[in-house]
């Protein structure tokens, strides 16, 4: 007896030793090769190729830390989505450190510190007891690297948040630099002109790239390149008409997959508040990409900001209808650049149309309100001033292309730099013009690149919190989009619950209060019931089925 339990004992141990072993293997193998299901109609947390590639590569730990409050319900979902999401971005990489944090308990020294980071509580409207009550909540992201920190102050949703994400690591873990250009010589609003204006947008540039960005001027007019260094190109406002050979250089650095914002200005303003049109040049190859440019200028009937007059002793606030306010449900939400902004002012604004182009996707970033109007020609801006009798219409006034482009000049020659006679040198600099030309080759179909097309440049020059973030937001998504690219947007399925009268409502409100309780005390009566029915059936008959058996 005693060595059948050692025998017995001995295999169990050996059993139970085996499971371990095998539960020990399977957990160290699904930590290199594992299966995860994503059972969401649009595949809302299965993150893409480009998002595993860029965490797969850190060489350091990186901390994400999520700032959510727990209540209300509203916030705690949008809450328990974002850790779905860190969930699978934690799956596939070593080198992620998350962290979820309530700072609702946090004393007035922390949550202080949280506002020194951009980090701050925000008021929401939430539904209590049939009523809307503003409520301060924390849904805030951080992502920290070697001493370096990045904010997401405000996630709403999920919606573009790998984007975001993925974005914001890449800013805090690339050691070199990217270079953004500004070009010049035509009159643009220049980012090292000593003026005010430049001078407090480099100011900002400095701070929010915190290190990411180098900024620097370009100049084309002498028929060179662009300096391979740089990777966004910005054209903001030219006053004066590009050279087929300036065209042709901007069109080059874009089929070398070079990234380029164009803020084109539709007419030169002259005080005190007249307009003319303005020519830039562009039209025709920005067309050829996929924007049209409308040559107008639109004013927003509905959606406007408001201008500050003085009347002799009175200062008056005169609705401006040219000063276009976009608004919240007027901006594309598929696109990072502006899925989560609330406004946005564009100043004396150009309306834009989106073509079709092969290999081109093209997205209306920002539209006016469906009751914007256009005008041309001989422009009166003054506040007050009637407003041209035209039909309403939503315009776009800001678009994004992306895709691999054809050049404007692939079946033309290339374009003569224009000869500039200065010091009576005009046959050295014709002849070293002609060599330059003769060195070149267009390329004729660019690699997958982007370009964002604006109707103004104005805003610029009026920054506030909004154009901050729409400028930054772009750069963002121009400078770091290559390695971004394949990253989706996940569109907001409303699936909302039928509306119900309030005697349905009640129904259903003291259903759940008395009658699912009720519900319960019944059945455990019935139960009840039955079992003290069967005891005495056993009690009656049990002695005569015993004999029976």
């Amino acid at each position: 007896m005693a060595d059948k339990r050692i025998k017995y004992g001995s295999n169990t141990v050996i059993v139970i030793a085996l499971i371990i072993g095998i539960l020990v293997l399977v957990n160290y193998l699904s930590t290199r090769r594992f299966l995860r299901f994503d059972l969401t109609e649009d595949k809302r947390y299965t993150v893409s190729k480009a998002t595993k590639n860029v965490i797969k590569d850190l060489d350091d730990i990186v901390t994400i830390t999520a700032y959510f409050s727990t209540e209300p319900a509203e916030v705690n979902r949008i809450r328990r989505d974002v850790r779905d999401v860190l969930d699978e971005f934690d799956a596939f990489s070593q080198k992620l450190k998350i962290k979820f944090i309530d700072p609702g308990e946090f004393d007035e020294t922390q949550k202080q510190e949280l506002r020194f980071k951009g980090i701050q509580e925000m008021p929401i409207n939430v539904l209590q007891e049939d009523k809307a009550v503003i409520t301060n909540v924390y849904w805030a992201i951080s992502v920290g690297y070697s001493g370096k920190e990045e904010v997401l102050p405000v996630v709403r949703s999920t919606l573009n948040l790998e984007y975001e994400l993925t974005s914001t690591i890449l800013k805090v873990t690339t050691k070199e630099a990217k270079t953004i250009g500004f070009l010049t010589g035509h009159q643009e609003f220049d980012i090292n002109a000593p003026t005010q204006e430049s001078q407090y947008l480099r100011e900002l540039l400095d701070i929010n790239a915190k290190g990411q960005y180098n900024l620097s001027s370009v100049d084309v007019k002498a028929g060179e390149p662009v300096d391979t260094s740089v990777t966004t190109l910005v054209v903001a406002g030219p006053k004066q008409e590009l050279s087929e050979r300036e065209k042709y250089e901007i069109d080059q650095f874009i089929m070398r997959g070079g990234r380029a914002i164009l803020l084109i200005d539709p007419v030169t303003i002259q005080p005190p508040a007249q307009a003319t049109p303005l020519s830039t040049g562009l039209n025709d190859l920005l067309e050829h990409y996929g924007v049209k440019l409308g040559n107008n200028i639109v004013a927003d009937l509905r959606f406007h900001e408001s201008v500050r007059l003085d009347q002799g002793f009175m200062r008056v606030i005169q609705p401006y209808p040219y000063f276009v306010k976009i608004v919240k449900n007027n901006f594309s939400e598929e696109n990072a650049i502006t899925s989560q902004l609330e406004t946005l002012t564009l100043p004396w604004t150009s309306s834009l149309e989106v073509l079709t182009k092969e290999g081109v996707k093209a997205t209306a970033l920002a539209k006016t309100s469906e009751y914007g109007k256009s005008s041309q020609g001989f422009y009166n801006l003054m506040p007050g001033t009637p407003i041209p009798n035209t039909d309403t219409q939503m315009y776009t006034v800001a678009a994004a292309l992306e895709g691999k482009f054809k050049s404007f000049y692939a079946e033309r020659e290339i374009p003569p730099v224009e000869s500039a006679v200065e010091n009576g040198d005009e046959a050295e600099d014709s002849s070293s013009q002609e060599e330059n030309t003769e060195e070149r080759t267009t390329i004729t179909d660019s690699t997958e690149t982007q370009i964002i097309v604006v109707g103004t440049s104005q805003f610029l020059t009026q920054l506030n919190r909004n154009s901050v973030d729409f400028l930054l937001n772009s750069l963002d998504w121009l400078t770091l989009g290559e390695t971004l690219i394949g990253i989706r947007s996940y569109t907001i399925t409303d699936r909302p619950l039928n509306d119900v009268s309030g005697i349905v409502k009640n129904l259903i409100k003291y259903f759940c209060m008395i009658g699912i309780p009720l519900l319960v005390v019944i059945i455990g009566l019935i139960r009840y019931l039955l079992r003290r029915r069967v005891k005495r059936l056993v009690a009656a008959y049990g002695s005569d089925i015993l004999r029976t058996l």
